[in-house]
């Protein structure tokens, strides 16, 4: 009898130090891998351009305001395979949602697939998806009228006749489909504008300079130049400034600062705005992490600048 009791209190003892260890466990595991309450997966296409460096004092000036988020940045580097590591890497991290800005939307639709299917929320800015069905939401410029306008600017001030050339982003953007076929819809409607060249620059300033100077040695009788972003246009635009030519057109997109500094020099002739994705995205996802529900697509507007209202967007402190 005294060995069985024995056995009992020994077994009574031994479930109490489980039970305790148990407790102890529980209390000691976080709510979270990062200690914050939602971790954000930001996956950018390139850092180096400004409008990436803008967008990252955004960010970081609105976790400042939300304390209980976190958020891990990556670079694809113009690099498709690179983004699409990225993204893996948030699916294993578990981020909480992800927004992606696409370098080439149509490689990414197998791995935004795997985010959806992880039960990971997707939401796209700055970039269209190609396969919107995984996505919550989506916060872009309305690229297509943008592209429509800055053709409009370009139309009016040559007075509907001229040789135009054309300086594109980078092939599979969405971004460069819809800005190019914005412009189309307008300058198609012109038979005498001619696009005698039609080139890709990759949104980057330095190769707009290589690709522009080739261009004008083969064609000296250009009257304007249509540009995706600024960027490419500003290369443009010195290329003219270092050959004293100051008769030809340029207009483009994204309206960023030193762009606007060169309308108001009279070396660059006008731009469409386009209005920083962030904070927006970020509250959209904040938004749906808290209530499972969000606007499914917000178009932020577009606004032609030229000399006569540079004055009213020109920020000497402004980010972008």
């Amino acid at each position: 009898m005294k060995r069985s009791l024995g056995k009992i209190v020994v077994l009574v003892l031994v479930i109490a130090m489980l039970l305790t260890f148990a407790s102890c466990a529980k209390e000691a595991e976080p709510t979270s891998t990062t200690g914050e309450d939602f971790l954000i997966g930001i996956s950018q296409p390139f850092m180096g351009h400004p409008i990436r460096q803008a967008g990252t004092v955004l960010i970081n000036a609105w976790l400042e305001e939300h304390p209980d988020v976190e958020v891990m940045v990556t670079d694809g580097q113009l690099n498709a395979a690179k983004q699409i590591a990225d993204i893996e890497d948030m699916i294993t991290k578990k981020v909480d949602i992800i927004l992606v800005a696409a370098h080439q939307s149509p490689t990414l639709v197998g791995v935004l697939r795997e985010a959806k299917a992880a039960g990971i929320p997707v939401i796209a800015f700055d970039r269209t998806l190609t396969d919107p069905s995984v996505q919550v939401g989506m916060v872009v410029n309305d690229d297509y009228a943008a592209g429509a306008s800055a053709a409009q600017l370009l139309v009016d001030k040559l007075g509907g006749k001229g040789n135009i050339v054309v300086l594109q982003g980078p092939a599979g953007n969405t971004t460069v489909t819809l800005r190019q076929d914005g412009f189309l819809s307008v300058v198609n409607k012109y038979p005498d504008i001619k696009i005698v060249d039609d080139q890709v620059a990759n949104f980057q300033r330095v190769q707009a300079v290589d690709v522009f100077e080739n261009i004008l040695q083969a064609n000296p009788d250009i009257d304007g130049i249509y540009c995706h972003n600024d960027e490419m246009a500003l290369g443009c635009v010195k290329v003219l400034k270092d050959a004293g030519i100051t008769d030809i057109i340029t207009v483009g997109i994204d309206g960023q600062k030193d762009a606007l500094e060169a309308i108001m020099a009279g070396d660059y002739y006008g731009t469409i705005r386009k209005v920083v994705e962030f904070p927006a995205a970020l509250d959209m996802a904040l938004e749906y992490l808290k209530t499972g529900k969000t606007t499914s697509m917000n178009y932020l507007d577009s606004i032609p600048i030229t000399k006569e209202n540079v004055e009213q967007y020109y920020d000497p402190d402004a980010v972008f």
